[in-house]
């Protein structure tokens, strides 16, 4: 009876241990790959939006989505999705201080408007919950 005891108090230790080390090997970095067919429709709707928003704000309208926008475009930038020469580059892409935030709500955004029709408005929502995101 003592001996099936000890096997059975063992045997949880050996789960327990297992399950502990299973665990502390787990990948701290955060996984930001994406599909090209997802970086592809947000390029698309960043770029259409980033035109829209710098003709509103040429017409006196600014856009409370300009930061949103260009988090995108220089992520989409970085990931060679976008291709810039480095002399039209934004400055706010070089000065742009890449953390987990910034990506973390670049990404959401990628994966986002691929949920949505690029030939309407319907990707709007997209741009609000990035902005609440990087706020």
């Amino acid at each position: 009876m003592k001996l099936l005891v000890s096997f059975k108090l063992l045997s949880i230790t050996l789960i327990l241990s297992g399950l502990l080390v299973g665990c502390s090997i787990s990948p701290t970095q955060p996984n930001y790959d994406l599909d090209s067919h997802i970086l592809t429709r947000s390029a698309v709707f960043t770029q259409r939006e980033l035109i829209n928003s710098l003709l509103n704000q040429a017409a006196g309208k600014p856009s409370p989505y300009g930061a949103t926008l260009l988090n995108s475009y220089c992520d989409l930038v970085k990931r060679n999705i976008i291709f810039t020469s480095p002399e039209n580059l934004p400055k706010q892409c070089m000065d742009r201080v890449l953390n987990h935030q910034n990506l973390s709500c670049a990404v959401k955004f990628h994966e986002c408007t691929t949920m949505c029709s690029l030939r309407t408005d319907s990707c709007q929502s997209c741009t609000t919950r990035a902005k609440k995101c990087l706020d």
